[in-house]
C-alpha cells in the first residue's frame, strides 16, 4: 500500500468510527453483540480478533499487552459502540462512562491494560455505560496509598428541569465526568453524593475521627470548582463541597461545630511537600489569632477516578464554631444590625461592583502601590446601607494609614494586625495582603477589623530569607509596608515577636510537627505523584507537582524557617529569641463609634418636624431640606441629603392634608441651623424657617398653630415645646405650650 493510500485509509477509518452507521452488528450464540476494540492500532480501525472482548453474562472484558492511539469500543458493522461525551484521555486506571456513537477515547501509551464494561442496551444500540480501564493490574480504588482516609465523591448527570439525576433503561444514574475534566473552567456547582472512609487511620480517629456515610448509604452534596490560577492550570482542581446535611468531618471542629461547608484543596503547585498551608494554618494557631482553618489530609476519588493527595479543609464562613461574628443576612436595610458581622477579602482580582469597592491605596511608604479591591465574603450581596458601611470604614482606615496616624487603631486590632503579620513574615508569604487576605468585624459599637482567617499561604517560602516579605513581591503588599512604619504597630509586633519565640510562646514545637506530619502523609504524596505524572495538562498549563521526596521537601521547609526566624531575631525592629517573655497585653484603644446610620435610632437625637401645605394649590409631595452649622464644628451639613432633601410622609391632620418626617442627624446641628421645605421642583419653596424638633411649618410662612391637630395618640406620654418650637423639659404652670402625643400635636395651657 503506497503511502497516499495509508492516509486516505486512516482518514477514512476515522472518519468512520466517528460516525452513525445503519447497520446490525454480529450477535453470539446466546444474542449478544459481538464487541470489539477498535482504533488505530487495530490496522485503522479494522475488527481484530485480537481485540475481542470475551463476554460472562452481560459483561465484557479485554486484556491488552499495549494500546496507544484513540479508539473506540464495538461491534463490527458499529451498531453498538461505545464512545466518550468529549475526547477522553486514557492515561491510568479509570472509569468513564461510554455513551453511544460518542468521541474517540485515546490511549496514551498504556501497558497491561484490563477494560470491562456491562453493555446496556436501549433501541438497538447501547445505552451509558460504565468503563473500568486498569492498567497494570491496578484498579481504580486499590490506587490509594491505603494510610488515609479516603473521600469518594460520585458525580451524577442531573436534570434540572425535573429536579432529578439521569439514570440509564435498568435505572443506574450516570456519571457528569465534566467535574474531573482537565478543562474544567467554571464554577457552577455539580450534584452527587459521597461517603468520606476514615480507613482505620489510627492518629486520626485518636483524635475523634470517625467515617461519615458508605458506599451502600451515600450522602448527599453538591460540589464545584474553587480558586482561580490553580482551577484553571493544572488537572487536579480544587473544590469546594456543599453537604446536603452539616457535619464535623474527621472531628476538625474541637467544639463540635457542624457545617455543610467545606473545601478540599489540591495544593497542586506546592512544590514544599504540601506544607505551605500546613505551617501558615499551625502558626496561626499557635499565635492565637481569633480563627485559624483546620485542615487534614484525605485521598479523594471522584467518579471512580483516584485524584489524588487533597486537604479537607473548613470552609471560611461565619458561625458553626468558625470566625467569631454574628451571622448578617444579605442585602439588610436595618441600622440596628448593618455594622456587622462582615468578612471581607482584600483581593488581586477585579470582580463584579456588586461584589467588591474599589479605591486607590494609600500610604507613606513609597513601595508600589495597587488597587484596594474590598470584595464581599460574608454577607454576599449588600444592601445600599451596607455598601455605604463598609466603603465608609476602609475608606476611614485607608486615609488613615495613609497619614500614618494611630486613630487606625481605632477601627483596625492592632494586637491580631501584628500576630497576622508575624505568621506572614515567618513563612516569607510574598503574597500576603495581595489577595487571599480576609478581615472581619463583629457587629455593634465597640468592635474593630480583625485580620484573619488566615487563608492561602500557596505563595509560603517564596521570599527571600534576609528580607522582609515586602521587600520580594514587584506586585504590592496591600497597607503592611505603611504599616511597617507607623511606630505603634512595630512595637506592637516586637513584643508579640518577643513573647511568641520566648519560653512562653507557642512556636515551640512547630518544627517537631512538621516532621510528623510529612511521615503520615508521605506514602499519599507517593501515591499522589504516581497518579499525576506524565498526565494531560489544561491549554496553557502545569503539570501538577511532584511531592514524592517529602524528606527532601521537609528539610527545605525547616531550613527556610530556620535561616528566616535568625535573620529577623538580628533585625531592630523583632529582637532576639528565646526569654520568659510574658503574652502582650490586649491594646484598649477604644474603638471608632459607630455612625449614626448604624446604630439604633437614639429618641433623643431624634427631630421631627411637620408641614401644612395652605395653599390654594397644594403640592402633591413635600420635601424637607436641613443646612447650617453643627455642634461639632461643620459649617454647612446638609442633614437631609442634597437638594431638594428628604421626602416626608404624609399625615393626617384635622381637616387638612400635613406631612410628618422624623430623622436624626449624624451630625447634631446648632440653633442656627434652618430647614427648607419643598415641592421637588425648582423655586417651589417655603421661606428658611429656623430648625427646632417639633415645630409645625406653613407654606404661607406660619409656625406653629393652635387649630393644629395631627392624628390621634390621646394615651401616649406627653412631650413640651414652647412657641418657637423649643422642647421644654419641665413646663410650668399657667405657661403655652405645643404638647405632642405620640401623632397629636396641639396648643395648650398648662394648669
Amino acid at each position: 500500500m503506497t503511502k497516499i493510500h495509508r492516509y486516505i485509509s486512516l482518514i477514512l477509518g476515522i472518519l468512520f468510527a466517528c460516525q452513525t452507521v445503519n447497520a446490525t452488528d454480529s450477535l453470539d450464540g446466546d444474542g449478544y453483540p459481538v464487541m470489539y476494540v477498535r482504533g488505530f492500532q487495530t490496522n485503522n480501525w479494522s475488527v481484530l480478533e485480537d481485540y475481542r472482548f470475551t463476554r460472562e453474562g452481560d459483561n465484557y472484558t479485554l486484556h491488552l499487552e499495549q494500546l496507544s492511539g484513540e479508539f473506540k469500543i464495538s461491534g463490527d458493522d458499529w451498531q453498538y459502540n461505545l464512545g466518550c461525551t468529549a475526547k477522553t484521555d486514557i492515561s491510568q486506571s479509570a472509569k468513564v462512562t461510554g455513551i453511544s456513537n460518542g468521541e474517540n477515547f485515546n490511549a496514551v501509551n498504556l501497558t497491561d491494560l484490563t477494560i470491562s464494561f456491562t453493555l446496556l442496551r436501549h433501541n438497538d444500540e447501547a445505552a451509558p455505560s460504565e468503563i473500568k480501564f486498569s492498567v497494570a493490574g491496578t484498579d481504580i480504588t486499590d490506587r490509594t496509598s491505603g494510610t488515609l482516609p479516603v473521600l469518594h465523591i460520585n458525580v451524577y448527570q442531573y436534570d434540572s428541569a425535573t429536579g432529578e439525576f439521569i439514570t440509564d433503561t435498568n435505572g443506574n444514574k450516570l456519571f457528569e465526568n465534566e467535574v474531573i475534566d482537565k478543562d474544567l473552567a467554571h464554577k457552577n456547582y455539580f450534584k452527587g453524593e459521597y461517603w468520606l472512609d476514615v480507613n482505620d487511620c489510627k492518629w486520626l480517629m485518636e483524635l475523634g475521627a470517625t467515617s461519615a456515610g458508605s458506599e451502600e448509604a451515600p450522602l448527599p452534596l453538591e460540589i464545584k470548582a474553587r480558586g482561580n490560577f490553580t482551577r484553571r492550570a493544572f488537572a487536579k482542581k480544587p473544590f469546594k463541597l456543599k453537604l446536603g446535611k452539616k457535619q464535623n468531618l474527621l472531628n476538625m471542629n474541637i467544639n463540635g461545630g457542624k457545617s455543610k461547608h467545606w473545601a478540599i484543596l489540591a495544593h497542586a503547585d506546592d512544590n514544599k511537600g504540601y506544607l505551605r498551608n500546613f505551617t501558615g494554618f499551625a502558626l496561626g494557631e499557635r499565635i492565637g489569632l481569633p480563627w485559624t482553618p483546620r485542615q487534614q489530609p484525605v485521598e479523594v476519588i471522584i467518579n471512580g477516578d483516584y485524584r489524588g493527595l487533597y486537604f479537607l479543609t473548613e470552609s471560611i464562613r461565619v458561625g458553626d464554631g468558625r470566625v467569631p461574628v454574628e451571622e448578617l443576612d444579605d442585602n439588610v436595610d436595618d441600622r440596628a444590625l448593618v455594622s456587622g458581622g462582615y468578612i471581607v477579602e482584600l483581593d488581586n482580582y477585579d470582580e463584579d461592583e456588586d461584589s467588591q469597592i474599589q479605591m486607590e491605596e494609600k500610604g507613606k511608604s513609597d513601595q508600589f502601590k495597587d488597587m484596594l479591591r474590598i470584595t464581599f465574603d460574608t454577607p454576599e450581596v449588600y444592601s445600599a446601607l451596607q455598601r455605604r458601611f463598609i466603603n465608609d470604614q476602609f475608606t476611614a482606615i485607608n486615609d488613615l494609614i495613609g497619614e500614618d496616624s494611630d486613630d487606625m487603631w481605632r477601627y483596625l486590632d492592632i494586637d491580631d494586625a501584628a500576630r497576622y503579620y508575624i505568621v506572614e513574615e515567618i513563612i516569607s508569604h510574598t503574597e500576603s495582603y495581595h489577595g487571599s487576605t480576609y478581615l472581619f468585624r463583629d457587629r455593634g459599637e465597640g468592635e474593630k477589623w480583625h485580620f484573619s482567617p488566615l487563608w492561602d499561604c500557596g505563595n509560603g517560602f517564596n521570599g527571600y530569607t534576609d528580607a522582609y516579605l515586602y521587600d520580594c513581591d514587584p506586585y504590592g503588599n496591600t497597607w503592611i509596608p505603611s504599616l511597617r512604619m507607623n511606630a505603634t504597630f512595630n512595637a506592637k509586633v516586637k513584643e508579640t515577636w518577643q513573647w511568641f519565640m520566648g519560653t512562653q510562646g507557642g512556636y515551640a514545637g512547630l518544627t517537631d510537627d512538621i516532621d510528623l506530619y510529612c511521615a503520615r502523609i508521605a506514602e499519599a504524596a507517593k501515591a499522589d505523584a504516581r497518579r499525576w505524572k506524565g498526565q494531560p495538562v489544561p491549554a496553557d498549563g502545569l503539570e501538577v507537582t511532584d511531592n514524592s521526596d517529602m524528606e527532601s521537601c521537609k528539610n527545605d521547609v525547616k531550613h527556610h524557617l530556620s535561616a528566616k526566624i535568625n535573620w529577623l531575631a538580628q533585625q531592630r525592629d523583632f529582637g532576639p529569641i528565646g526569654g520568659n517573655h510574658a503574652e502582650p497585653e490586649r491594646d484598649l484603644t477604644p474603638a471608632q463609634p459607630l455612625p449614626s446610620y448604624a446604630k439604633e435610632p437614639d429618641p433623643a437625637q431624634t427631630i421631627t418636624v411637620y408641614f401644612i401645605d395652605d395653599s390654594n394649590e397644594p403640592w402633591s409631595d413635600a420635601y424637607a431640606y436641613v443646612y447650617g452649622p453643627t455642634e461639632d464644628g461643620m459649617e454647612n451639613f446638609e442633614a437631609l441629603g442634597q437638594w431638594p432633601g428628604t421626602l416626608m410622609q404624609a399625615a393626617t391632620v384635622e381637616g387638612k392634608n400635613g406631612y410628618a418626617l422624623s430623622f436624626e442627624p449624624e451630625h447634631r446641628p446648632t440653633s442656627d441651623a434652618k430647614i427648607i421645605i419643598n415641592s421637588g421642583m425648582a423655586n417651589d419653596q417655603t421661606i428658611d424657617f429656623p430648625l427646632a424638633d417639633g415645630n409645625i411649618y406653613y407654606r404661607s410662612g406660619k409656625l406653629t398653630d393652635a387649630d393644629i391637630v395631627i392624628t390621634d395618640a390621646a394615651d401616649a406620654e406627653a412631650e413640651y415645646f414652647d412657641v418657637t418650637g423649643r422642647r421644654v423639659a419641665n413646663p410650668v404652670e399657667g405657661g403655652i405650650y405645643i404638647v405632642r402625643r405620640g401623632n397629636t400635636v396641639s396648643k395648650e395651657t398648662i394648669r
